[in-house]
């Protein structure tokens, strides 16, 4: 059983244990909570790459490497992810358990963590020029990239198109215009600032001595902390005045169909998110769902096709790959499944697979080092603090009716296709 502190380290500032002793590795993550803003994004982007490129200390990636092998082939990664309406900034780093090594590294790991983190190389007080110049063309190449899987572009392009004056339509990734716009002072300024006011979570989970841990993340995680900002919980009911449609044209052989919904349920009604996310189970959340079986499997319509949840935003989204020819034939299925499951048109034996596929889902959580880490932080984040296993003791006591309670108010918003 996982034991977990919280510490409260200075102004927001906070840091979670998870005692674990089945793994050989310990986990330390950092999450730097911003609001995900037009007019910072691209830079927030860029912050994990030209960071992980060298330190005062370590001044280049071939150092900061060499020294990820002294620590017995450590692994330390950086980059930034979306949350709902929330960009985090996150590193982490990967390392061998003192005990299996015979030698006392935790310490100088976290040492060298922090000092990647907090002492970024600077030169004429901003970044290296030669490295932000390289980072920008990466970054530049990876949202030019994304146009190259048609899946995950259509699924983006729904999101900007349905959610346009939200800001979980700006993209986590940044924008080519904006990222020729950074310069190095600029980007160092802005890490300074973020550092200084943003809520930061540090997470560490393994095999360790909770007292001394403590001792070392107090010592080396230390920043100057002002202003903190507020960063407002992102609005998840609306109330749909008008269904629209986009068709988007390309030169591709199969046609991408994205249908997305807004579900009005608080993610803190933990009962009841739990019915929604055994409801989308059901819909088309695996091969025992109602999507699989009979839009894919009976009728041969889609080559792909499946149901998602985001959330803290509270919006379903259907994702598929059909034939443009059935493009009419395959929304009218997917609304037949919908309206089954939000009549209640459900057998037992979906519900029981649904449920078993959330709860094996969850179990996996527990399975890799850095899960329950990952799992922590977004309860904080969330502001809830129910444990994997209350969660999955819910799903299991979920009832018909909640599922329909929890389904029913369940709104279409927006039909995106992208066709030949």
């Amino acid at each position: 059983m996982d034991k977990i502190k919280k510490i409260n380290l200075d102004d927001n500032l906070n840091l979670t244990l998870i005692k674990n002793e089945k793994f050989k590795s310990n986990f330390v993550g950092v999450y730097i909570e911003r609001v995900l803003d037009r007019e910072e994004v691209s830079k927030n982007a860029l912050i994990p790459a030209i960071i992980s490129s060298g330190s005062m200390k370590y001044p280049t990636t071939r150092e900061i490497q060499n020294k990820l092998e002294f620590f017995y082939g450590a692994r330390m990664s950086a980059n930034v992810v979306k949350k709902s309406e929330k960009q985090i900034i996150q590193f982490k780093m990967l390392g061998i358990n003192e005990k299996f090594v015979d030698e006392k590294i935790l310490k100088d790991m976290i040492e060298f963590f922090a000092e990647i983190i907090t002492n970024p190389f600077v030169e004429n007080r901003g970044f290296k020029k030669d490295y932000l110049d390289l980072e920008k063309l990466n970054l530049q190449d990876k949202i030019n990239s994304v146009i190259n899987d048609k899946r995950t572009y259509a699924h983006k392009k729904s999101i900007e198109l349905m959610c346009e004056d939200e800001r979980y339509s700006i993209d986590n990734l940044g924008y080519i215009e904006d990222i020729d716009k950074i310069n190095e002072k600029d980007l160092y300024e802005h890490y300074k600032n973020i550092l200084r006011t943003s809520p930061i979570e540090i997470v560490v989970e393994g095999d360790f001595n909770f007292d001394e841990t403590v001792e070392i993340i107090k010592k080396n995680f230390h920043f100057e902390r002002k202003n903190i900002i507020e960063i407002p919980r992102e609005e998840f009911k609306t109330n749909v005045k008008e269904v629209r449609t986009f068709d988007e044209h390309m030169d591709i052989n199969q046609g991408k169909l994205v249908i997305g919904y807004r579900a009005n349920v608080d993610y803190t009604d933990e009962r009841k998110y739990c019915a929604l996310s055994v409801a989308n189970c059901v819909f088309g959340g695996g091969p025992h769902s109602k999507l699989f079986n009979n839009v894919r499997e009976k009728e041969s319509l889609c080559y792909y096709i499946f149901s998602s949840l985001e959330k803290f935003k509270s919006l379903m989204f259907v994702s598929s790959g059909i034939e443009f020819k059935d493009y009419d034939k395959a929304v009218k299925l997917i609304t037949q499944q919908l309206e089954d499951v939000k009549n209640g048109n459900i057998t037992n034996e979906e519900i029981e697979n649904s449920k078993k596929a959330i709860i094996n889902e969850s179990k996996m959580i527990v399975d890799n080092v850095g899960g329950m880490a990952e799992f922590c932080f977004t309860q904080s984040i969330s502001k809830t603090n129910y444990t994997l296993e209350q969660l999955m003791k819910t799903i299991d006591e979920i009832t018909l009716d909640e599922i329909v309670d929890a389904i029913k108010d369940i709104q279409l918003d927006t039909i995106y296709f992208l066709r030949d």
